[in-house]
């Protein structure tokens, strides 16, 4: 099975689902991230993004992740992209990569990159064709919760057996590493998953949205 997150920034794709995309590849799944955006100068500095690309080499080692693409989009300015363009670029990714599942943001993030994220792979999985995927949404700690539109899980996974692999894994973006009780610290994410975990009577876990799902 084929397994693609569609995150806009780097680490939203281990915040939001490192545990399962262990869990996929202990399952002999293989597992794809794209990143949608990229931070720029002089908003940022070079070192900044260079390291980040550095990070997200390490990441992909660990998470034994088969590829990972980069659209490019600039960083916190989806919105001045073209609908269309934006649209083409995520629908490319996904027919290169054909996925069974597909993981992206809830729509409702207070990030606006992430709505815009959310809306395209909307757009990119509508269910025509022969290939019908199943598409879930994840929580991003510290933009899912911080607005005020509710995130009801209707799935959860049970990662207790990857909880150590997922904090490593964040560990590594060590620019977007917080200090507690900040809930981007890497404290914060055990404790995160923790609570999900608790919500299924388990150690840890993580849970997610279903909002499409075709069985032919």
């Amino acid at each position: 099975m084929k397994v693609l997150v569609v995150s806009a920034h780097p680490d939203d794709e281990i915040l939001g689902v490192g545990g399962t995309l262990l869990r996929h590849k202990e399952q002999g799944d293989d597992v794809y991230v794209c990143i949608v955006t990229t931070a720029y100068e002089p908003e940022w500095p070079k070192a900044y993004i260079e390291g980040k690309r550095k990070e997200a080499t390490e990441v992909d080692m660990l998470m034994g992740i088969k590829k990972r693409y980069w659209c490019g989009f600039p960083t916190v300015k989806l919105n001045t992209i073209p609908s269309g363009e934006f649209n083409k670029k995520i629908a490319d990714v996904i027919a290169d990569v054909d996925p069974d599942v597909v993981y992206t943001h809830f729509e409702h993030d207070i990030n606006e990159d992430h709505g815009k994220v959310f809306t395209a792979v909307m757009v990119a999985t509508r269910p025509v064709g022969k290939k019908k995927r199943r598409v879930l949404c994840f929580e991003t700690i510290s933009s899912t919760e911080w607005n005020n539109k509710a995130f009801i899980p209707n799935v959860h996974v049970d990662i207790s057996k990857h909880i150590d692999r997922k904090v490593e894994a964040f560990s590594l973006y060590t620019s977007e590493v917080k200090q507690p009780p900040h809930p981007r610290s890497l404290e914060g994410v055990r404790v995160w998953s923790r609570k999900r975990g608790f919500e299924i009577c388990t150690e840890y876990a993580e849970c997610f949205m279903l909002i499409r799902e075709v069985w032919q």
